[in-house]
């Protein structure tokens, strides 16, 4: 009862990813053909923002890639096989980072990705990264302006983070269910988004 709410988040968070590992890689790889339909129907932008740091990583010439919250890898190694360098991947799951290792094993970049269990606002480096990228981070965390200005510290060119967003019906049932399982999340509107971003400071800023 005398856990602070942020790491106490924290740890119901790591909790549920370590449960479900396999569920959470296997929405990113669905071995049936009717859930790579439905995914990619139905959570098209899970797709789209992996493509979108494809896409900014091409148009400004970047080269290397800090993935914070990696989870089993599949964006990390994606973007490597895609066009970038050098990539590292951050989650707190030791079980995520075990997955993502396994599966970076298994291709032709293994040798662009480098991954580590840690908590990233407890975490640092001396190294630095042209895009520091939260995909499906920002979801679970309750201090996102802390989380902002902390992956701004590792980046030379782009800050790139997705933020889902409120909806009358699909946002309830995803916090319901969420909260059955013990994780907590949290959704933006676009108005919050914008002063979040003028509050950390950031120079030009783009929201899709």
């Amino acid at each position: 009862t005398n856990t602070p709410e942020p790491v106490q988040r924290t740890d119901e968070v790591r909790t549920y990813f370590d449960a479900r590992m396999r569920d959470y890689d296997d929405f990113y790889e669905p071995k049936s053909r009717f859930r790579r339909w439905f995914n990619r129907t139905f959570r098209k932008p899970v797709y789209l923002r992996r493509d979108e740091v494809a896409a900014l990583a091409q148009r400004l010439g970047c080269s290397t890639l800090l993935d914070v919250g990696c989870g089993s890898g599949r964006n990390t190694v994606w973007w490597a096989a895609h066009g970038l360098e050098r990539l590292h991947g951050v989650d707190f799951s030791a079980e995520m980072i075990q997955e993502a290792e396994r599966i970076a094993a298994q291709t032709a970049v293994r040798q662009r990705c480098t991954f580590e269990v840690a908590d990233f606002l407890q975490w640092d480096s001396e190294q630095r990264w042209d895009i520091v990228a939260a995909c499906g981070v920002f979801d679970y965390v309750i201090d996102a302006e802390t989380l902002l200005r902390h992956m701004a510290r590792f980046a030379t060119r782009v800050v790139y983070g997705s933020f889902p967003g409120w909806t009358l019906v699909r946002t309830p049932l995803r916090k319901i269910r969420y909260a059955l399982r013990g994780c907590p999340t949290h959704f933006y509107r676009r108005r919050e988004i914008e002063a979040l971003f003028a509050k950390v400071g950031f120079g030009k800023c783009e929201i899709k």
